[in-house]
């Protein structure tokens, strides 16, 4: 109704609606002067430099209050908006409160009505769901051409340690046997890309995470003393998770194994578990120097590394394990260290 209106006036009877809807919105007249805003709309420019509140913005520039936006694209679009009298849907990432806006501009006659909400959550789900379907896509590859790879593989390793037996050819059972290990390498990637490409665990059971963490500690513990380093066990009182045990012990393995990498002799990992809410969070941080700047956005995905022998496919099947075990991992990393959570939804 109010849409299809010539002005904004004519449509007054139409606030008290637009005062108590959850998604935000607010008219600009032709000299983009705000003349309404909503309760929704108000926290949005509090984050600007203005930072006032709807009484103070009636009557302001709509550029004035948010500047960061002068010359953007939504800036372009409003512009051209109002010009052709099309209304348009679109998405931004919001300039100061750096969250993603899905943004709904409709043009009236003498200004524009704008309605926007957080699509934060959903542009993460997005991203996280294109993420899984490329890395499935690899494991999928990889598992089509894995027995095709193996067999011949097999055989070669077959040959080269009858070579290595064979007196005659005892010079060369250095090489030999270098062989044998890249082709036990190659196995072991192999390995790890039908990992990554599982949709589901098989063995989910309701156990203790801390008692399998601290059951796992003396391995973990046995490089980290041989290094000069140490794991320090912050455990609090956590409920039964329905998770496969082996796999989050290799997890564990890994992100404490990448920690331990990251630091020198003196410094620390701290494995902590906590509740938030209706999640248990295991965290594991470290002393490290941080993930570079360079790889951070990709360090997720398969083959990005900043390890000399590394593969690259170590969090990959990390994220793919907690996908497995209904639980998600998100990292913060900074020159004094880094600190990768694995958060376990609680399920029946």
């Amino acid at each position: 109704m109010l849409l299809k209106t010539t002005t904004f006036e004519n449509s007054l009877d139409m606030i008290p609606i637009l005062e108590n809807i959850t998604e935000a919105c607010l008219y600009v007249n032709s000299d983009w002067k705000i003349e309404f805003l909503n309760k929704a709309a108000e926290p949005y420019f509090k984050t600007s430099p203005i930072g006032k509140s709807n009484n103070d913005l009636i009557g302001m520039n709509v550029w004035e209050a948010l500047p960061k936006y002068i010359g953007t694209d939504f800036y372009k679009n409003c512009l051209k908006i109002f010009d052709e009298q099309k209304s348009q849907v679109f998405e931004i990432l919001d300039e100061y409160s750096k969250v993603w806006l899905e943004i709904k501009v409709f043009p009236i006659e003498n200004g524009l009505f704008v309605m926007f909400c957080d699509i934060s959550d959903r542009k993460e789900s997005e991203k996280e769901r294109e993420y899984f379907d490329k890395i499935k896509a690899i494991g999928e590859m990889a598992a089509g051409v894995a027995h095709e790879v193996r067999n011949p593989m097999t055989t070669v390793k077959g040959f080269l340690q009858l070579m290595a037996q064979n007196q005659e050819l005892e010079e060369y059972k250095s090489v030999n046997l270098l062989m044998i290990n890249e082709i036990d390498r190659i196995n072991n990637i192999i390995t790890q890309f039908l990992n990554i490409a599982q949709d589901k665990s098989t063995n989910l059971q309701f156990c203790n995470l801390n008692k399998l963490i601290t059951d796992y500690l003396p391995l973990l513990e046995t490089r980290s003393l041989k290094e000069g380093k140490s794991i320090v066990l912050e455990l609090n009182n956590i409920p039964f998770l329905k998770i496969d045990q082996n796999e989050i012990r290799q997890v564990l393995l890994n992100l404490i194994n990448n920690s331990l990498d990251a630091m020198v002799s003196g410094q620390t990992v701290r494995v902590t578990t906590s509740r938030e809410n209706n999640k248990i969070v295991l965290s594991i941080k470290d002393e490290g120097h941080g993930i570079p700047s360079a790889v951070i956005d990709s360090v997720v995905t398969p083959f990005v590394t900043t390890k000399d022998d590394g593969t690259g496919l170590g969090l990959p099947i990390c994220f793919s394990i907690a996908k497995r075990n209904n639980a998600k991992i998100d990292f913060t990393s900074s020159p004094e260290g880094t600190t990768f959570n694995i958060r376990f939804s609680l399920v029946d």
